[in-house]
């Protein structure tokens, strides 16, 4: 047995010693962006097959002001038109000349990944091949959005991973990292480049640059960072968490991990890849893409609002996308919302008043909807994986209550106190912002 319940020290979380105690390298003094209300305590974008242990590095902050708000007042000196000259002038570099396949569009159908690729063959005159890693459960409208780009004039790749590896995969992810996600955000970087490679197709261009959400400034550049895809040796890359000889232990085939393993640099470097970010040649607008997704296909939204949040268009393709953004929530003190609201703050969407009122009411709603199907895929029953892998876990079956006794495990004490009622943010943003609530005391 390796994976056993988790056993909580509540000490941190009732005492004041417990905020000087921070985990996943988060920065100690807590700070809301004043501009856009996003928090220092937000992880960047990272090479996801390095994790070993789930040591993050948070957002920079300059004076009170993430470094998202600083690209963006950057963003506006753009020459956008010049910018998109110079975006026509790199694809002609790989443009076919017969009629192939000439471009990586990845993505689930959403509105980001159906807008690129729209704009792509239908204003740039490319011919680009979708791809998508699957979901671990799609939602009937996530589907639908897939078959509603390949109705688009699109062909698309699904690469749809064993269902069992994928939900040992997750499980381990769950226990190790408090991060069930994990193995998707793998598949979905990983996949592309193989792909590419595979079928000689060396152009990759995804949606919006990592630095558009508060990523470096460093990495806000047309193309994406290598290390984000490629590995140098086999002997550097976890799966979540766990080396790759680890689960080798356990019964598991290379040919079982390949969907998550990244290119190899050399393959990489020997297929001159190229993977672009479209955001950095055009003006990047989440709520302008679904506009325009809509107004050239049948897309279609979640019937409901989605869990943690207030929106209905946003990342809805996985029912496992509930779960992983309150995990989030619990590790790093921020939810869906905070998420949402600060994109579109930046974006003029909103108000910092509106955005506040918002994050109030819905950030770190526990998401019940499909919970039980959720668990059930997380549960690993030696009646379907065998004695061997299901004595892994001292607890094979996830259900609510174990669901909490393991995020308790996963809270940082500088984030959280727990009080008679519960775990609550020492944080909150009506503590920081009272300006922004004083007609909710009269």
């Amino acid at each position: 047995m390796i994976y056993r319940k988790k056993i909580l020290d509540s000490n941190p979380y009732v005492s004041e010693s417990g905020k000087k105690i921070t985990k996943f390298n988060l920065p100690l003094n807590f700070e809301f962006c004043k501009k856009c209300l996003t928090t220092n305590q937000r992880p960047t974008t990272r090479s996801e097959h390095s994790i070993k242990d789930d040591i993050t590095k948070p957002t920079n902050f300059f004076d009170g002001v993430c470094e998202a708000c600083k690209i963006e007042e950057k963003k506006k000196l753009i020459d956008w038109d010049k910018r998109k000259n110079d975006f026509t002038k790199l694809l002609d570099k790989y443009r076919s000349r017969n009629g192939s396949y000439d471009v990586v569009v990845p993505g689930s159908g959403g509105k980001d990944s159906f807008y690129v690729a729209h704009r792509l063959k239908y204003e740039y005159g490319m011919n680009p091949i979708t791809i998508t890693f699957s979901p671990f459960i799609y939602t009937d409208w996530g589907f639908k959005n897939l078959k509603n780009w390949i109705n688009a004039g699109f062909e698309n790749f699904l690469n749809t991973p064993n269902q069992k590896i994928y939900r040992l995969l997750s499980r381990i992810a769950l226990e190790k990292m408090f991060h069930p996600w994990h193995p998707w955000i793998l598949g979905q970087k990983n996949y592309p480049t193989k792909f590419a490679e595979k079928f000689k197709i060396p152009l990759i261009i995804y949606g919006e640059s990592p630095s558009e959400y508060g990523s470096p400034e460093s990495e806000y550049t047309y193309e994406y960072v290598r290390d984000w895809h490629t590995y140098k040796n086999l002997s550097d890359v976890y799966i979540s968490g766990c080396s790759l000889e680890e689960l080798y232990s356990y019964g598991l085939k290379f040919f079982d991990l390949y969907p998550f393993l990244p290119l190899q640099e050399k393959e990489f470097e020997k297929n001159k890849l190229n993977c672009l970010a479209f955001s950095y040649f055009h003006k990047w607008h989440p709520q302008s893409n679904y506009y325009y997704t809509i107004e050239n296909s049948s897309f279609n939204v979640s019937p409901e609002r989605t869990a943690g949040t207030y929106s209905k268009y946003a990342s809805i393709d996985d029912k496992m996308d509930d779960l992983y953004f309150y995990t989030y929530f619990v590790k790093f003190g921020i939810g869906r919302t905070t998420a949402d609201v600060s994109q579109e703050i930046r974006n003029g969407d909103l108000t910092i008043n509106e955005g506040a009122k918002l994050i109030k009411k819905f950030d770190g709603e526990y998401p019940e909807r499909f919970e039980k199907e959720i668990f059930e895929y997380l549960s690993i029953p030696k009646e379907e994986f065998g004695k061997k892998i299901s004595n892994l876990f001292e607890s094979p079956y996830v259900d609510k209550e174990y669901f909490f006794e393991t995020s308790n495990h996963f809270r940082s004490p500088h984030l959280w106190k727990k009080t008679n009622e519960g775990f609550e943010l020492r944080n909150k943003i009506e503590k920081y912002f009272p300006e922004y609530f004083d007609n909710e005391k009269k």
